[in-house]
């Protein structure tokens, strides 16, 4: 079942949002019609429509957000494939403002608080309404079923993959510094920092498994590095990249079980927030 994000804000109140909380039902407002064809909305809505459309008749996993009524927590529910989209006129109580939602049932609905599986709030599409949200996979499905993510490192985001890196170095002693933020900094780089002789450390992390993009990785990191910079390239095991002379390979795995054999009651608490496990 593929995985949804749906971003509740634009045309509504808090008590509205709160009707559609409640009632377990998420929206889309593109004016006040009670159609529900996406042609009646083109442009705007239009796409969002289809794809609300889609969603429900293939079935989908949801996650939705409403900041402006709860900013601490989400609703993870399912869209049952052949879910219909019915169109309502919702009023806020107060202040008499009205809306025409187009709208559909969530079932199996659990509210999933981001202090639990705080990934869920940090990787929220930053635009559009309603969007696929593949890269929430794994946490969203843990989330729906209230347990914790798999112990490996494939269950974690490329971003909790650069944290775990740029981690394992710093307990090896192979970093003491940052330059640059983890991820953001070089378009190549992923973690730019000094050891503590003063000399460059440059990673790049990945987890693909494909050959012409490993490679392609692998040259572009290089062409950063002077020869006094120590560099690793931090891949999934069995990646099909053979090790160079200029860079040393250290798979996820190894990273992921080296932290966890660590005695440091900080970085056993780390993987336990990663990996969503509840004490």
């Amino acid at each position: 079942m593929q995985t949804v994000f749906i971003r509740h804000q634009g045309s509504s109140t808090p008590n509205i949002l709160k009707q559609l909380w409640d009632r377990r039902l998420i929206a889309l407002h593109y004016h006040d019609d009670y159609s529900t064809n996406p042609a009646d909305y083109y442009p705007a809505g239009c796409k969002a429509l289809e794809r609300l459309w889609a969603y429900c008749n293939k079935g989908a996993l949801v996650g939705a957000d409403f900041r402006s009524l709860n900013n601490a927590s989400m609703l993870v529910g399912c869209l049952e494939p052949g879910t219909k989209i019915f169109s309502e006129r919702f009023q806020d109580p107060e202040t008499g403002e009205a809306f025409i939602y187009k709208v559909a049932p969530l079932s199996h609905v659990v509210e999933v608080r981001y202090a639990d599986y705080p990934l869920l709030l940090a990787i929220q599409p930053r635009q559009g309404t309603l969007t696929g949200w593949p890269s929430a996979e794994h946490v969203l499905v843990a989330a729906h079923e209230r347990r914790s993510l798999s112990r490996k490192a494939g269950s974690l985001h490329p971003s909790q993959h650069e944290v775990l890196c740029y981690e394992w170095l710093r307990n090896k002693g192979q970093l003491e510094r940052l330059v640059l933020p983890i991820g953001r900094g070089l378009q190549d780089i992923d973690i730019f920092g000094i050891n503590t002789q003063g000399q460059r450390v440059f990673g790049q992390v990945t987890y693909s498994k494909n050959a012409a993009q490993l490679y392609d990785k692998h040259a572009r990191l290089l062409n950063h590095a002077r020869d006094t910079d120590t560099v690793y390239f931090f891949l999934p095991e069995n990646a099909p990249l053979d090790a160079d002379a200029g860079v040393e390979l250290v798979t996820l795995e190894k990273v992921l079980a080296d932290l966890e054999n660590s005695q440091d009651v900080s970085v056993k608490a780390m993987l336990s927030e990663m990996f969503a496990e509840y004490r």
